[in-house]
């Protein structure tokens, strides 16, 4: 399937409206578009406007709150969790990184947790938004099962995603933003939109195969094998069970069980470098991203790169000619 080039400001627009229409109130909305957009503008479309039609689906069968109120619990100077009320888990995110970054303000660390949640999107959004206020950030989600443990052949995993965020002075921050997958799921669903195959050791059919055809994909594997297998068990745990919440194939499906809250539990961690004496982290990031790229490449490559440069390029091209948006999606968006 063809992709068609639109300007962000048009794309925001568009989402921003179905949202609406969905009922959802023009902050929130405005959050969850911010945050879709970034995905796209960086490349990773399995995260972005894509998603709105399956929100908005929910929203009218009862699987999200349009009206959610968030309260936030401080259980200690540095620690607080986070109440989404069922609501967008954008809006969700949004909120606990701002507190965590007044946490850390004052006390060098804010630990936020968050219950009752649903699909945030992402994880590098909310990374820029704690690097921009000088901070170093480490972020983590649980999501419903579709990946094989180590070894196995049916799901048992989520793709649960971990992102880590340092400020870069004079540049742009250096971010890790993965799945514990060896693809994300939205990526999967992203081939099968626009009718490209898959790599391989990304995913298992039916039978507990290998497979290339996107269509034929019911399973993940982890990444790295027993080594995403078991960092993956480790964000469940410090997600879900740590707020008493669902975990692995107890959490409610996300494309299925519409009319159900997901009841989904993430993490926000930030660190205030000043505040551990460290003043100067982020020129001594700069000076560690410039040897980064000093080093010799492996024949073939043309240069080492940091975690997101290929997004940072990826946004100035989208800057320049637009973001690339499965047709299928631009119509639903434009209907």
């Amino acid at each position: 399937m063809t992709t068609k080039k639109v300007v962000e400001a048009e794309l925001k627009e568009l989402a921003l409206k179905k949202l609406l229409n969905a009922g959802l109130d023009a902050k929130t909305a405005g959050e969850v578009v911010d945050v879709l957009v970034h995905a796209d503008a960086t490349g990773v479309h399995s995260h972005g406007v894509m998603r709105v039609e399956h929100y908005c689906e929910r929203l009218s069968r009862g699987g999200l709150n349009a009206n959610a109120k968030f309260s936030i619990e401080q259980v200690s100077p540095s620690v607080a969790v986070l109440d989404s009320d069922d609501g967008m888990g954008h809006s969700a995110l949004i909120a606990a990184t701002n507190h965590a970054i007044e946490l850390a303000t004052e006390t060098g660390l804010g630990f936020v947790s968050v219950k009752n949640t649903s699909h945030c999107g992402a994880l590098s959004y909310f990374m820029e938004q704690a690097t921009a206020a000088g901070k170093i950030a480490i972020s983590m989600t649980q999501t419903d099962t579709c990946v094989a443990p180590h070894g196995g052949a049916t799901k048992f995993l989520g793709t649960n995603p971990i992102a880590f965020g340092f400020p870069v002075e004079g540049s742009t921050p250096v971010i890790v933003d993965m799945a514990t997958s060896a693809t994300a799921y939205g990526k999967l669903l992203h081939a099968r939109e626009t009718g490209q195959p898959i790599g391989k050791g990304l995913a298992l059919d039916k039978d507990g195969h290998e497979t290339t055809d996107p269509n034929d994909a019911v399973t993940l594997l982890p990444f790295g094998g027993h080594k995403g297998s078991g960092i993956a068990l480790a964000i469940d745990a410090l997600t879900g069970i740590l707020m008493g919440a669902n975990f692995g194939n107890h959490i409610v499906k996300m494309y299925g069980d519409y009319e159900k809250m997901r009841k989904l539990a993430s993490l926000v961690i930030v660190i205030d470098p000043a505040k551990l004496g460290n003043p100067l982290f982020a020129m001594t990031m700069a000076t560690l991203v410039n040897e980064l790229h000093q080093v010799t490449p492996a024949p073939g490559v043309d240069k080492v790169l940091a975690p997101n440069d290929l997004q940072v390029a990826y946004r100035a091209e989208c800057d320049r000619s637009g973001i690339p948006v499965a047709e299928g999606v631009y119509n639903y968006l434009i209907s």
